[in-house]
């Protein structure tokens, strides 16, 4: 399957706030604020007719994701500890993890 491009349209006033909003959550420390408006924005965008790869591939997407992996200081390892532990408390297990403050 080939890349393809698409437009984000900055003279969409949904677009727009979206765009303005993932700029500021970049010095946000509240992870469930930049979850709230980045959710509050996949609707709007879905609303405005963004949807599929589009909205997933939208850079206002990629901004909120980015902030997210910061504050979780995510690394591919935290990831696939993260992924099996989920499974191991989805079971009835209790399950340590690493706090790393912010």
């Amino acid at each position: 399957m080939s890349n393809r491009t698409a437009v984000a349209n900055g003279a969409d006033p949904v677009q727009q706030k979206a765009a303005a909003d993932a700029n500021a959550v970049q010095d946000a420390c509240n992870p469930v604020a930049v979850v709230g408006c980045f959710h509050r924005h996949l609707l709007a965008l879905h609303r405005s007719g963004v949807c599929g790869d589009d909205i997933i591939n939208h850079p206002v997407s990629l901004a909120f994701v980015s902030k997210l992996n910061s504050l979780c200081h995510m690394t591919t390892d935290r990831e696939v500890a993260a992924l099996g532990a989920i499974e191991q408390i989805e079971q009835g297990d209790a399950v340590e993890y690493d706090v790393i403050p912010l």
